[in-house]
Order: C-alpha cells, then structure tokens, then sequence
C-alpha cells in the first residue's frame, strides 16, 4: 500500500492552545453537566495563560470537570497523558480519555482517536478506523479532521479513492480552518504522520471559549461565514448544517432560528444525519418549527439508520422519547420515517 504524507495543520504548538468558535451543534442533553469555571482555569495552567504552567493542577481540576461530565476535559487529558505533561507518555492511558470524551461529543477525541489509528501509535495501524474517527469529527465540524479525511479519499487510503468527496472535505476544511496555518498547508513539505514527534504536534486539544484574544480571529469567522454560505448556497449538506448551527447559536451571524430550521430541514432531506438529529430537538422544543413528539420522532429514527456515533446517540434519544408517547403516536411517527421524509415546517 502506498505510504501517506500528511501536512502539518498547525505550525506551532502554541496553535494548538489557541481558542476558536466551534461549528458542530450543542445539544441540549449533552451539555448540562459542563463545569465551564473548573475547565477554563485547568485550561489556562495547561498553557500557561495567564497563570504559571503548571500541570499538577491542569490534571487536578481536569479531573473534576471531567468526573461532572465535561468532555473537553477528558479530550484534554488524552492530550496531556500523549504529550507526558505531568506524567509519564502513556499511549493507553490517552487512549482511555479519548475514547470517553467521543462517546460524550467531543470531535477533537475521535480526531485524535483517527491519528492514532492512523499512525499505528498506541493502536495497531488501522487506515480503515482511521477514516471512521476521521468522519465523525469531520461530520461535526473539526476543520482538522476534514482536511485529514480529504487526504484519505484523495490517495485511497483506508477507504476507496474518490476525488469529488476529496475536494468537497478540502473546501469544508478551508472554510472552518480559522487560522493562518490553514493558509500556509500547500507551501508546507509533507511529513510522515508514523514520526512521533510529527503525531503530537498535529493533537487537537479542545479550546478554552474564554481564553485567549479572540477579536484578530472575528475578521476569519466573518469570512468563513461567508465561504460556508457558497458551499451551503450548491447545496452541500455538511455546510447547511454548519450555517445552521451558526445562525441558531448567532455565531459571528445574526441569530436567525428560522433560516437556522431551513437549512436543517433542507439538509435532514439529504440524509445528513446530525441535521436530522439537531431537527428533532427543535420539534421538541417548538423552536422555530412545530413543537411535535411525532416529528422529533421520525426524524432521530432516520438518524438513527446510519452507523457511528450519531446514530447511537439518535437511538438512545428515540428510545427516551418513547416513553412520553402514545402507541398511535409512535406508529405514526414510523409511517413518516418509512417514507423518508417528514412533514413540513
């Protein structure tokens, strides 16, 4: 099998710590246990912003975000046990965490999951899992893994080479790629993601929303904005999506729920499950489109037809749903997903 180059996504460590606003949805039930006070200070010791560097106390106070359900924390500590800051490099032991902070979302964990798949450190080498990793979090918006997944389609590696979906993932990537190390990819000499030292330069920490001076980077996500419309504009389910969860959130967007539910809608149509599931939790709040237990049904039953973790997800979330509705209802909302569609707004 051919061997792969990658190009570093990120030209200094330093990057790496830098905050950016995120384009992947927050649900609801996914988020109530977030310890953002606790997180936010372990963040800072881990970089040293702000404060002195110090990592005895990043892992302490990672720790108990973590334990209320923080996500990013775990990522983080992934980060922190493959980098040895604090402790001993403990390939497993990262592992651990990564594989915890993506079944609870996070898309930097199976983005870091993906590279370790991909470079057969602290994983046997598996190009095929790679991909898997690599498309969740590129599902979710993670500009990093887009740009990784492309390569992987381009060259065939781990999946079979397809040149469209290629450049439609290297367009998503330049689009959510806020940064002036995107800008620099093609001038970048490849390197062989199998060197350690090339693996953890390329580890994707979740950011700190607060920390940081984010007001160079609000020119960037205004020019996203932008690109993201073209692609949503053609039609590009992925990028409807992302504009969506802009315009619901208002990030670097006017908040607009309604064009927000549009663009959900019309994505949900083609399938794209993470639009479909975003969908039913507006149904169920009657957020911008009707408040139906019924319509949030069938649409986390299409979501749930997929595989990965969307489809998990959209299947425990069915499931709970089930329990709030009645024997017509449910039937109902089977008939609608059977025909691969749902009702209008």
């Amino acid at each position: 099998m051919r061997g792969i180059l990658l190009v570093s996504l990120f030209s200094t460590s330093a990057f790496l710590a830098s905050c950016s606003t995120s384009t992947y949805p927050i649900f609801p039930a996914e988020t109530t246990n977030r310890d953002t006070a606790t997180y936010d200070a372990a963040h800072r010791y881990q970089t040293g912003d702000g404060v002195p560097r110090d990592y005895t106390k990043a892992t302490r106070l990672y720790g108990k975000a973590s334990a209320k359900g923080d996500a990013r924390a775990e990522t983080n500590l992934g980060v922190m046990a493959m980098r040895g800051e604090g402790r001993s490099v403990n390939y497993s032991t990262a592992a651990s965490h990564f594989r915890k902070a993506a079944v609870a979302g996070s898309a930097a964990a199976h983005y870091n999951l993906g590279l370790m798949y991909d470079s057969g450190v602290g994983f046997a080498h598996n190009p095929e899992g790679a991909v898997r990793e690599y498309r969740i979090a590129a599902e979710q918006g993670l500009a990093e893994a887009q740009y990784r997944l492309a390569i992987m389609f381009e060259n065939g590696y781990g999946t079979s080479a397809d040149p469209v979906e290629a450049k439609r993932l290297f367009e998503m990537a330049a689009v959510g790629g806020k940064s002036e190390a995107y800008r620099n990819l093609t001038s970048l000499a490849g390197k062989d993601l199998r060197d350690e030292n090339v693996l953890l330069s390329l580890l994707a920490v979740d950011n700190c929303d607060d920390c940081g001076d984010n007001v160079a980077a609000g020119g960037m996500a205004a020019r996203d904005y932008h690109g993201l419309k073209e692609l949503a504009d053609k039609g590009d389910a992925p990028a409807r999506y992302n504009l969506a969860v802009r315009l619901l959130n208002g990030d670097n967007a006017n908040q607009d729920p309604s064009e927000a539910a549009r663009l959900f809608t019309l994505a949900a149509r083609q399938g794209y499950a993470p639009a479909q599931r975003q969908l039913a939790q507006m149904h169920l709040r009657g957020q911008a489109v009707a408040k139906s237990k019924v319509l949030a049904h069938s649409w986390l039953n299409l979501a749930s037809k997929i595989e990965g973790a969307e489809a998990e997800k959209a299947r425990a979330q069915m499931e709970e749903l089930e329990v709030s509705m009645t024997t017509a209802e449910i039937a109902e909302a089977q008939k609608i997903a059977a025909g691969g569609y749902s009702k209008g707004r």
